[in-house]
């Protein structure tokens, strides 16, 4: 997955099919990853380990990965979807050097 910055850091509407909030929009479309990079648009892409990270808990319910951060005493904080409770995963697991 990669973060695409627009040029109009207050944009939200869609893109190359990509739908935008304040600025920013993902995909993992590898061509549209392109032409992003080559129409003035950031592309910020994820590492090898944060997409393996993503693959782990590909397919968990907000339930498992919140069962999950508990066996693995990681606090999730206030989250409550699969993204934001995955990321808070990511982060405590780089922050342990996994």
């Amino acid at each position: 997955m990669a973060k695409i910055h627009a040029p109009n850091k207050q944009y939200t509407g869609i893109s190359a099919s990509v739908g935008f909030a304040k600025g920013i929009g993902e995909t993992s479309d590898t061509d549209l990853i392109e032409w992003f990079k080559t129409h003035g648009y950031t592309v910020e892409e994820e590492s090898k380990k944060d997409s393996e990270l993503n693959d782990e808990f590909m397919g968990l319910s907000v339930d498992e990965l919140k069962a999950y951060a508990i066996e693995n005493d990681i606090d999730i904080g206030n989250s409550t979807s699969i993204n934001g409770i995955i990321k808070k995963i990511q982060e405590a697991k780089k922050k342990a050097g996994e």
